[in-house]
């Protein structure tokens, strides 16, 4: 599929496509494959360009779609650098994890580890964030940081500490809680670029075959029960629903790819968004109390899972005024689902359709 700038994108599917080159430069010298390179060096060219400057990868490797923004009759998009290197296998791979997927593990899949070189961080810390401006790399910018939060109360106090685990702090894509994301515009990228990063600073990745899983032998004495297999008894009336729902789930990630496929930045919905949305399956609109602004969201499902809670994957779609202006996949550098459901007062949980439980979203 071909987003709105031209480049390969799946949502979160594998596709074999030039994988077999990449594979042959990956697992090369001992099975690993490092690049290095300044931001100076980087500049202006386009992602396949920058990917394969750092890692090897052939042109014609798919490449995760990134954050796209309409901006001043332009377009931008965002990539973090892990997800901008990363392999499409690895990538579907963490689909699986974040939907909650069950499907065979393959050990030939390369993990990449990304980093400014300049200041090396653990990986929870961030990703430096690559921006593009009309398909050329025009900056290279830190990540936007949570601000620390404040220490935990005594969990005997079990509303104070469930308050405190559900609060929530405001991140550049937001200027107030409880709002949709980018209802200021483009406004968050004066709060990113602070943290622009200068053209000597260099980027390192590191990729390699995870290590291989050893072999499970079966036990030589049957274990007794334990209470993990008590509580699967307890729930086994309940999968009668998993082949339908994961039917449903695979359905959803044919038909949100292709919704997504068919919207581009700048273009205009055939209907109102409210009528839009009600009019297919698989698309939630949220509207914002700014007239003429909300948020799309599209159900791209998830992988085949024995997991009832069907944790399913969605894009952010931004409208303003009947027109696209920002695209944010679910594993980019944009804002993700979990932004719809902080309230007014900070605290995950659902104030909107689609919110669950602690600030899950379902699309």
């Amino acid at each position: 599929m071909i987003s709105s700038l031209g480049w390969i994108w799946e949502a979160g599917m594998t596709r074999r496509i030039g994988l077999a080159a990449l594979a042959a430069l990956l697992l090369a010298s001992g099975g690993a494959r490092a690049g290095e390179a300044a931001i100076g060096e980087l500049i202006g060219l386009s992602p396949v360009e920058v990917r394969a400057r750092l890692t090897g990868a052939p042109a014609d490797a798919p490449l995760a779609r990134g954050f796209e923004v309409a901006r001043d009759g332009g377009a931008d998009a965002y990539f973090t650098l892990d997800v901008l290197v990363a392999d499409p296998r690895a990538l579907h791979r963490r689909m699986l994890q974040r939907t909650h997927g069950d499907e065979p593990y393959d050990p030939d899949v390369p993990s990449c580890r990304s980093r400014l070189a300049s200041e090396p961080r653990p990986p929870a810390a961030g990703d430096p964030v690559l921006a593009f401006r009309d398909g050329r790399l025009a900056a290279v910018l830190r990540p936007a940081r949570a601000p620390p939060r404040s220490p935990a109360p005594s969990i005997d106090d079990r509303k104070a500490y469930e308050r405190w685990i559900r609060q929530a702090s405001i991140g550049p894509f937001q200027t107030g809680l409880g709002q949709l994301p980018l209802e200021d515009g483009a406004g968050f990228l004066g709060r990113w670029e602070a943290g622009r990063l200068t053209a000597s600073e260099r980027l390192s990745v590191d990729c390699a075959p995870l290590p291989r899983r050893p072999p499970i032998t079966a036990p030589t004495k049957r274990r007794p029960l334990n209470n993990s297999d008590m509580q699967g008894l307890a729930l086994l009336p309940f999968a009668v629903q998993l082949p339908g729902m994961n039917r449903d789930r695979a359905r959803a990630r044919d038909s949100g790819a292709a919704t997504l496929a068919s919207l581009g930045l700048g273009q205009r919905l055939p209907q109102d968004p409210k009528a839009f949305a009600a009019s297919r399956e698989g698309l939630r609109w949220h509207a914002s109390a700014r007239p003429g602004y909300g948020v799309l969201t599209v159900d791209l499902g998830g992988g085949r899972t024995r997991n009832l809670s069907d944790a399913r994957d969605a894009v952010l779609v931004g409208v303003r005024d009947g027109a696209v202006t920002w695209i944010s996949p679910p594993d980019g550098a944009g804002p993700r689902a979990g932004l719809l459901c902080i309230d007014a007062q900070g605290l995950a949980g659902a104030p909107r359709p689609g919110c669950h439980d602690w600030g899950n979203y379902r699309p």
